[in-house]
């Protein structure tokens, strides 16, 4: 599309104008009206209509469709999205939109390639077993812990979680071989939780870690490994953006083979729970 207005040569003046516009700014163009563009470039609705329909499309609507589409493959072709820097300075707010949903995007097909049937089930096995799930997590993805330890406990799973690494001590001191521990941690080499996993392996504690690094010191020690792609540095990236969306996404998954697994029960549970809260909140209000 670009190339035509570029190259067309059977275009009036006003229609030249148009197309040098469209040409010059054309993200801008993607989010004006037909009456804005009128107006901005001195011309009326049916010389833009004209001038799209020489382009071979029917009218602005379509011509915008188009060249989006055209667009969203060539920045992809030009600037792939990297995961520690996904957006460049002086970007539009609708480019780091673009670009953050891109992002996300490859990073939840990159982490759903990596699960299996076979880590999954057994995962799922442990946590429903256990008496009580003890989750270990630092900084961001303490975020998604207090997530996750939100959706079990609606499910009338026990759930142990604390902000505070020493706290998170004692429950390694703490769990028996009745419960199970979940580690969450994208780089996996934190020394405290190699010493708390050390401890509760040697309790007999069951272990499920979700971790990039698959055959780290802490990984080793656990029983089941939910593996998340390899993309951060530490040293360059923006935000977690990617990290944690992965950590997210297995979560989501692990909690929705746990509640699959007793799918009535736990959905009974989870309405009736749902229907106590709200009602006691109502009373009070």
């Amino acid at each position: 599309m670009l190339q035509k207005l570029i190259k067309m040569d059977n275009m009036s003046d006003s229609e030249r104008a148009i197309a040098q516009y469209m040409i010059d700014n054309k993200e801008k163009v993607l989010h004006m009206t037909i009456h804005q563009l009128a107006r901005e470039t001195y011309s009326s609705n049916p010389t833009i209509i004209r001038l799209c329909r020489k382009l071979g499309v029917d009218g602005f609507r379509q011509f915008k469709i188009v060249l989006s589409s055209e667009l969203e493959r060539h920045y992809d072709e030009l600037y792939p999205v990297d995961v520690n820097m996904p957006f460049r300075e002086k970007e539009s707010s609708m480019d780091i939109a673009r670009r953050i949903r891109e992002l996300s995007q490859q990073t939840l097909l990159d982490s759903s390639s990596m699960l299996t049937e076979k880590k999954l089930n057994e995962a799922a096995s442990i946590l429903e077993a256990s008496r009580q799930a003890y989750l270990f997590a630092v900084g961001d993805s303490m975020i998604r812990a207090a997530s996750f330890q939100n959706k079990l406990l609606k499910i009338n799973r026990p759930v142990q979680l604390s902000n505070f690494l020493n706290e998170q001590g004692y429950h390694a001191f703490n769990a028996s071989k009745e419960d199970c521990a979940v580690f969450i941690t994208y780089h996996g080499g934190h020394a405290d939780f190699i010493e708390y996993a050390t401890l509760m392996r040697d309790k007999g504690v069951k272990q499920i870690v979700i971790t990039s690094e698959t055959e780290g010191r802490l990984a080793k020690r656990c029983d089941v490994v939910l593996p998340l792609p390899v993309s951060e540095t530490n040293a360059s990236k923006i935000a977690t953006f990617s990290s944690q969306v992965a950590i997210d996404y297995v979560l989501n998954v692990l909690y929705s083979c746990v509640f699959e697994r007793q799918y009535d029960k736990n959905l009974k549970f989870k309405n009736n729970s749902d229907h106590y809260v709200k009602r006691i909140s109502s009373s009070r209000s």
